[in-house]
């Protein structure tokens, strides 16, 4: 009986054991796919952004990915042109140099989208010299991103020049208002008080859940 008895006990522990451990590598994977890093071109259809009740796709933000890309990883070069990682996964601030620089475009964008919307109710153009110059912009960021970074960003040219035209606007109105309320116009650059002053009439909603695993360093650079 005492032997029967410690066989049924040793079955039930391992029973209970194999139980805790399925459910524990249940939650991990779970966990894993809940964290981890997305395709960029999986999803450039969905809602990254949420801008004055406006929603703005992956797509929309395609061009300051890869600005934000391009610029970090140039940075990275000049830090160590054999490892450029270390410059990536470099922690200052308080912060990852990777997550900071995914923000900054992010920021850029909503930004230029608020600055743009305002030049749109305004009635703002650009002068033939003004999109002579924006068209040189564009034409310059093109060449850069080569036929590789061309496929991986997953716009097309006709999208990029549309991008361009609208922060053209959104500049040219940041100026404006800026002479308008007597203050430098790099009060509202994106960290400037003016334009976090005026960033509290508007409301934007960031897709944390897309966003946080959308896997920035990788989305124009191999």
């Amino acid at each position: 009986m005492k032997k029967k008895r410690k066989i049924r006990e040793t079955t039930l522990f391992t029973m209970i054991m194999l139980m805790l451990t399925l459910a524990i590598g249940a939650s991990s994977w779970v966990r894993a796919r809940s964290i981890g890093k997305l395709s960029y071109l999986e999803h450039l259809d969905d809602t990254i952004v949420t801008v004055d009740g406006t929603d703005y796709k992956c797509r929309n933000l395609a061009f300051y990915l890869a600005y934000q890309e391009m610029t970090t990883e140039e940075q990275a070069r000049v830090y160590d042109l054999e490892q450029t990682d270390k410059y990536w996964n470099a922690h200052a601030n308080g912060s990852f140099l990777r997550l900071e620089a995914k923000d900054q475009a992010m920021d850029m964008a909503i930004h230029d989208i608020i600055f743009y919307e305002m030049a749109q109710k305004e009635s703002v153009s650009l002068t033939s010299e003004e999109l002579a110059y924006v068209e040189n912009m564009r034409m310059d960021f093109w060449s850069d991103l080569e036929e590789e970074g061309r496929e991986r960003l997953g716009v097309s040219e006709d999208e990029i020049s549309e991008v361009f035209l609208r922060m053209g606007l959104a500049q040219k109105h940041q100026k404006e208002l800026a002479q308008r309320e007597g203050v430098d116009y790099r009060e509202y650059y994106v960290n400037g008080s003016a334009y976090q002053k005026l960033l509290e009439e508007h409301t934007y909603e960031i897709k944390e859940k897309l966003w946080k695993r959308l896997n920035f360093g990788k989305i124009i650079l191999d």
